[in-house]
């Protein structure tokens, strides 16, 4: 059995116990970020993380993963022995941004690009974290969109299961990104005002940042009240940006994670949907969901909270309703107040009690990337 053995992260919500007060509240904090699109300037809401300083463009995330790691280290009481058995698995949909931005910008141009030359990527973030922290070589890097470090995880487990290493280190990256940002906004994909998952009067996502950090062993080698039963990411080709809208493929990934995790769709006491308030994307979504339950289960989205973290939501928001259930509770969906009769599903809007049970947990990504966590918690 592989144990969930905890976590952290640095968002727009802030330290763990003000995000946790707004989870509880279904409060939230925007900043507006200005881009001039087509000739036209446009002010949309963007999630950013909170550190007491500003962060210059095309920053170097590692300084700020660093004491999140190492915080983390300290609480579960890892030694250095134990290091040296943790492989690290690091999930970023955007980590070669800071050179591709530039080289856009300058297509034709034969002045000197504005590139230090400096080794960029997520085998250059794994590589640095692998020798601050004396880790296992073994290391797994991820660009697979919105299910990046949702995809991390399902591979750390398969070799966590197989004895290769005792420890597993899974990493999520999403901090600004330009041109991530000007792509959304040209594809119409971003929200003017605020992010309404499964609302009638959705208009889109909002894009926010994360850094994310979690540890996963064995039952054997460490205990924990929260494991991961299972997961699986399956891919479908009628979109480039999404899901199929009959929601069959969504329906698919779900039901064989259940089956990997030897359940069924009624031992599933809550289910965090992707939920990006996109129109496409929530229609799959709750199509995917109605072929699996026969009735509509307790679902919840955590965008409103943190905004779309792309690569990092997978560690990011499962972290986050881990927190909250360890606090007794479910949070509501924010924003939604219109029943949209093409999907007659509505979210949580109120908080819940929870302390314990099974939690399937949906990332849905561009290039029809798909995949579904199951995890546990039984109250010792």
């Amino acid at each position: 059995m592989i144990t969930i053995l905890g976590g952290d992260l640095l968002c727009a919500l802030g330290d763990k116990a003000t995000r946790l007060q707004h989870l509880k509240n279904g409060t939230y904090t925007t900043h507006i970020k200005s881009m001039e699109t087509f000739g036209e300037k446009k002010e949309f809401p963007y999630y950013e993380v909170t550190t007491g300083t500003k962060l210059p463009y095309l920053y170097d995330p590692i300084p700020l993963l660093i004491p999140i790691i190492q915080q983390l280290i300290d609480n579960l009481n890892i030694n250095q022995n134990e290091l040296s058995r943790c492989g690290l698995f690091l999930g970023c949909s955007s980590n070669d941004l800071s050179i591709s931005h530039p080289l856009w910008m300058h297509v034709g141009n034969p002045e000197l690009l504005p590139i230090k030359g400096e080794r960029m990527g997520n085998g250059y973030y794994a590589d640095r974290l692998i020798q601050h922290f004396s880790l296992n070589r073994f290391s797994l890097t991820y660009n697979t969109a919105c299910t990046s470090s949702a995809n991390a995880m399902i591979d750390a487990t398969s070799i966590l299961e197989v004895g290769i290493i005792d420890y597993a280190l899974i990493v999520g990256i999403e901090m600004f990104a330009q041109l991530s940002f000007e792509g959304f906004s040209s594809m119409q994909l971003l929200a003017l005002d605020e992010v309404k998952p499964f609302d009638k009067n959705r208009q889109g996502l909002v894009m926010g940042e994360s850094l994310a950090a979690l540890f996963l062993s064995r039952k054997d080698v460490r205990d924990s009240d929260w494991c991961f039963k299972g997961g699986v990411s399956l891919n479908e080709t009628a979109s480039v940006t999404g899901s199929k809208e009959d929601g069959s493929g969504i329906f698919e990934v779900m039901g064989k994670a259940l089956l990997e995790s030897q359940l069924k769709a009624n031992d599933i006491c809550v289910v965090k949907a992707h939920g990006t308030g996109s129109v496409m994307g929530d229609l799959s979504e709750i199509n995917g969901m109605k072929q699996l339950f026969l009735t509509s289960p307790h679902f919840f989205s955590l965008k409103p909270y943190i905004g779309h973290t792309l690569g990092a939501c997978g560690v990011s928001e499962l972290l986050l309703l881990m927190e909250c259930v360890d606090q007794g509770f479910i949070p509501a969906t924010p924003n939604f107040s219109t029943v949209d009769t093409d999907l007659n599903w509505s979210p949580s809007v109120t908080r819940e009690s929870c302390t314990e049970g099974n939690f399937l947990l949906n990332y849905f990504g561009f290039g029809g990337n798909n995949t579904s966590l199951v995890i546990n918690k039984v109250v010792s």
